[in-house]
């Protein structure tokens, strides 16, 4: 795979924060390790391919978000660690989801009747006659690190407003002993950031971001949790047992 972002020309994301992203990914990656003097302007030229003046614009978008220092007469430092910055490990079960979720600062954006039902992205569980609509946002270490549009059965919500209102969901629901979750599934999909969700995210117009989907019904079958939930692909990794739990019993 090359450097260079040539490819990609024809991109809504400009050419310098293309770069930028490319320069990141090596601190994330520990090519370029904290404190340690990135490559000349010469150098990232024949690296990337690209003009002085889209690298310059790449080491602006680098500094003012304070992952690198430029300094006159001695050059580019790295200033930030990246290598732990994808903290959050997509939960592949409802426990590790509960578990996440705790504790964490929300935002919330707006609240009120859903004038239409949720539109699930895959086929699990049926719709209820009423929701209410929830848009918010969730923080990790002072920063925003997922934007949410969900919806609540209408009952469901107004037996516990405040405590919908003021904490994440899925923590009310876990010490709910009223609440019945029979099935959860959740799918995630890589789309581009729209304009209101990156300035929710701090993030640019067009960045890569991971969007998932989730639902959860009752001993019916009906909805009474859905979420679409977007990150910024920088703060997200999964990871899976791919032999599970299931496999290593059976094994003698």
């Amino acid at each position: 795979m090359t450097n260079s972002p040539e490819r990609t020309q024809q991109s809504r994301i400009p050419l310098y924060v293309q770069t930028a992203k490319l320069m990141r990914q090596k601190i994330e990656r520990q090519e370029w390790r904290l404190g340690d003097q990135i490559p000349t302007l010469v150098q990232l030229e024949e690296l990337y391919r690209v003009s002085r003046i889209t690298l310059r614009g790449a080491l602006d978008y680098l500094e003012e978000s304070g992952i690198v220092r430029r300094e006159r007469g001695r050059g580019t430092f790295v200033t930030r660690d990246l290598s732990e910055e994808r903290w959050y490990k997509l939960p592949n079960t409802l426990d590790e989801l509960i578990e996440t979720v705790s504790g964490l600062k929300v935002e919330l954006l707006q609240v009120g009747a859903s004038d239409k039902p949720p539109a699930p992205a895959f086929a699990f569980g049926t719709l209820g006659d009423a929701y209410r609509y929830l848009r918010r946002v969730h923080y990790h270490d002072q920063q925003p690190y997922c934007l949410i549009d969900l919806y609540l059965s209408k009952s469901l919500f107004e037996s516990d407003p405040q405590g919908f209102i003021g904490s994440p969901a899925v923590a009310v629901l876990a010490k709910r002993p009223d609440v019945r979750i029979v099935g959860a599934k959740q799918i995630m999909r890589i789309g581009v950031a729209q304009e209101e969700t990156a300035a929710y995210l701090h993030i640019g117009v067009g960045e890569p971001v991971a969007e998932v989907c989730r639902t959860f019904v009752d001993d019916s079958g009906e909805i009474f949790y859905y979420a679409h939930i977007i990150y910024p692909t920088q703060t997200i990794q999964i990871e899976t047992d791919l032999l599970g739990a299931s496999h290593r019993e059976a094994k003698p």
